[in-house]
């Protein structure tokens, strides 16, 4: 049945470009091959049953006013979940170049807007390549597809939004969303407020009005980043790379004693990456980061979608110290976390939706013009998927970059260890050897840990 999308989907429809397609890419790199009929057959049952967005495709209003219209379009699977034999001899390389490829081209305007690679060939097993459209689903809503499509119910700790089937949403759902965060936001700062006779109060209720204050002056004004070598016009043409595997513990370790997050530590390596490319001469640069705002301890809507705000961190790119970096991230995340940027943000950008495609693109440039760099970090699984009988040993997922942003970094976990997907312009980065450099310099960073 047709739909209305919702502003903030329309919104990440809209901003779609030739130079910065804002498409989702995740992979399952698979032990063994996987049966392309049993993949069809489960993506028909689990996916293009239970999901409407899937058997859809965006259409836009007479004079591009108002919010996209998901119109009926049944997939042909034969189309969208595509065998495809990577080239010789099979290993990263060979299969970075083909995500890249995927990474350079539109999907298909004539049919619902995913597709599913099975790459066989891969290092004696196989590789899925999902592609979907940022308007159809955000991190948390691919990963909640990795497990649909997985042999085995989800594993103890797995949350709600992955493991339980999806729900029908109600109406309205921007607003819905809107109303509970500005609800759960009034509850806490309502908490601060009656903590305040205590110093400690008064403290952290000081630090959240500067904090506030300090993020809506950067909102209403925001400043343009430094000059440096990721900035540029992008091209057409992108990369894809991935770091070697970290166990999660050992990230932990590295925060624990600055009381820091492991995203924290993780955008401190990235930090680290950037100088060591770019040069110690490289000033403080700034992030846009988009937050997930959806319950995880809550069934995912059957309209997938997007709930996320971006907030926009600084990086301490300017800083020799790798323990100085960590300090910095932390204490920069945690007054983020003191303000509204992220329910702002959101409120902006799904707003902008229901109005003029321009209108969107302006607003998310204002906030692109801020940063050098897109980071991501979504949970993955706890533990091991199968699909089709065959193990999944790892995954990751990249994060497309909007308007001029050249880089992308993004953080999965999978099964006790993590690992991060590189997406780069490759003009901008210096071609693929300046891609392979930044990952090299990624990679250093990791393995200091």
């Amino acid at each position: 049945m047709d739909r209305w999308a919702s502003g903030i989907d329309t919104a990440w429809l809209q901003l779609e470009q030739p130079t910065n397609r804002m498409v989702v890419h995740g992979i399952l790199f698979c032990e063994g091959p996987v049966d392309i009929t049993v993949l069809r057959e489960r993506v028909r049952d689990r996916w293009v049953a239970a999901y409407p967005g899937l058997r859809q495709r965006p259409t836009w209003p007479v004079g591009r006013l108002g919010p996209a219209r998901w119109v009926d379009a049944p997939p042909d699977l034969d189309e969208h979940v595509r065998a495809v034999e990577l080239a010789a001899p099979g290993d990263d390389a060979a299969l970075a170049r083909h995500v890249g490829a995927v990474m350079s081209q539109p999907l298909p305007a004539d049919r619902p807007w995913w597709s599913l690679h099975l790459v066989s060939g891969y290092e004696g097993g196989a590789a899925l390549l999902v592609n979907i459209h940022h308007g159809l689903a955000d991190g948390v809503a691919l990963n909640h597809l990795f497990h649909v499509l997985s042999d085995d119910p989800a594993a103890e700790g797995t949350p709600a939004a992955y493991a339980e089937a999806p729900r029908r949403p109600r109406r309205a759902h921007d607003w819905r969303l809107l109303h509970r965060e500005v609800r759960d936001r009034v509850a806490t700062l309502r908490d601060k407020v009656r903590a305040a006779g205590s110093d400690e109060g008064a403290a952290e209720l000081r630090a959240t009005g500067r904090a506030v204050r300090t993020s809506t002056a950067m909102l209403a004004r925001p400043p343009q980043d430094a000059p440096s070598s990721l900035l540029g016009e992008p091209g057409t043409a992108k990369s894809a790379r991935w770091t070697s595997v970290v166990p999660l513990e050992t990230v932990k370790a590295a925060g624990k004693p600055y009381g820091a997050s492991v995203n924290d530590v993780l955008c401190a390596a990235i930090a680290g990456a950037l100088r060591s490319f770019a040069g110690d001469e490289l000033p403080r640069l700034r992030a846009v980061m988009p937050i997930n705002m959806r319950p995880l301890d809550r069934p995912i809507s059957d309209e997938l979608g997007n709930e996320v705000g971006l907030v926009l961190p600084p990086l301490p790119t300017d800083e020799a110290d790798p323990g100085r970096r960590v300090e910095r991230v932390h204490a920069a995340m945690e007054t983020i976390k003191r303000t509204n940027q992220g329910l702002a943000t959101f409120a902006g950008i799904a707003g902008s939706g229901h109005g003029r495609p321009a209108w969107t693109r302006a607003l998310v440039a204002r906030y692109a013009t801020t940063s050098s760099v897109i980071i991501s970090n979504v949970p993955g699984p706890v533990a091991p998927l199968r699909i089709a009988g065959t193990r999944v040993r790892d995954a990751l997922f990249w994060v497309p970059c909007s308007g001029h942003l050249a880089l992308g970094v993004s953080i999965l976990s999978y099964a006790g260890r993590v690992r991060l997907g590189v997406r780069a312009d490759t003009g901008i980065l210096g071609g693929e050897d300046g891609v392979d450099r930044f990952v090299a310099a990624l990679d250093e960073q990791l393995a200091a840990m």
